[in-house]
């Protein structure tokens, strides 16, 4: 089963998953690096909204590899009815955490290709178009879909949890029941409670929460890149256009030039 400390250890992963991803894409590394010279804070947030999305990469792949561990393990589960309850909360999960992974690649893809977008368009009007980072991001929609996608694995995983948790109680109730009829015929008294739930049971409950944990922290991450995301939008509602600036520019430098000529007018005069 994965290692809890996994989800733990986010600065040390965070800065390993701009490296990744920067490494993977160049124009998302190329367009921090130009940023990072024409305006540094706008140049962190895209870095950090970056390191957000391969930070949830990490983390699915990490759920992909224990859901796969959890497969295997249910083929070994003797029971007959915990092993079909197991295999449909698990299959369950597995479809939710697909359309998690379709989620992410969309959500990278779109992060790489609004890059591209706008280096080109650096490209072609100079420094003005990096006032339209996120205009040309677009990550908004793409963002919100991972987070409901986490939401789902999330109520999947409390839902398997609740359905192991019932099953096992009721297996151990009627364990208890058949075990009160033979103290019955023995003349002994009958157990109050229900033993606790077994061993097996309670493993997997740990598996489905592991994968609950996961989708929580791509949740997590998720917020952060909206929080990186809103800063970006921002700083562009702060930033003038090249044009309205030399328009400002312009009408300052009127004044000046028509005052030597009524000076001139009233001299003559």
């Amino acid at each position: 089963m994965a290692d809890m400390e996994l989800l733990a250890a986010e600065p040390v992963a965070l800065q390993a998953a701009q490296d990744v991803l920067a490494d993977e894409n160049e124009q998302v590394k190329a367009l921090i690096v130009l940023l990072m010279g024409n305006d540094p804070a706008g140049g962190r947030e895209l870095e950090e909204l970056a390191g957000q999305v391969a930070s949830m990469e990490r983390r699915l792949d990490a759920a992909l590899e224990e859901l796969g561990e959890m497969r295997q393990k249910i083929q070994e589960v003797q029971d007959r009815s915990l092993k079909a309850l197991l295999q449909k909360n698990s299959k369950a999960l597995e479809g939710n955490v697909d359309a998690m992974r379709q989620r992410i690649l969309e959500l990278k893809g779109q992060v790489v290709e609004g890059c591209k977008n706008i280096l080109k368009d650096f490209a072609d009007r100079g420094a003005v178009a990096l006032n339209g980072v996120s205009r040309f991001l677009r990550l908004g929609p793409a963002l919100e879909a991972v987070q409901a996608a986490a939401e789902r694995i999330v109520q999947s995983s409390d839902r398997a949890v609740s359905r192991i948790d019932a099953f096992s109680t009721e297996f151990h109730e009627a364990g208890r029941h058949l075990k009160n009829m033979g103290r019955s015929i023995q003349g002994k008294p009958a157990q109050a409670e229900a033993k606790e739930n077994g061993r097996v049971a309670d493993a997997f409950k740990g598996a489905f929460r592991i994968e609950r944990a996961f989708a929580s922290a791509i949740g997590e991450n998720v917020g952060l890149s909206l929080n990186a995301l809103a800063r970006l939008e921002q700083r562009a509602q702060r930033r003038p256009s090249v044009l309205e600036a030399m328009r400002e520019q312009a009408a300052k430098a009127a004044p000046a030039k028509h005052q030597p000529e009524a000076s001139h007018d009233r001299g003559s005069r």
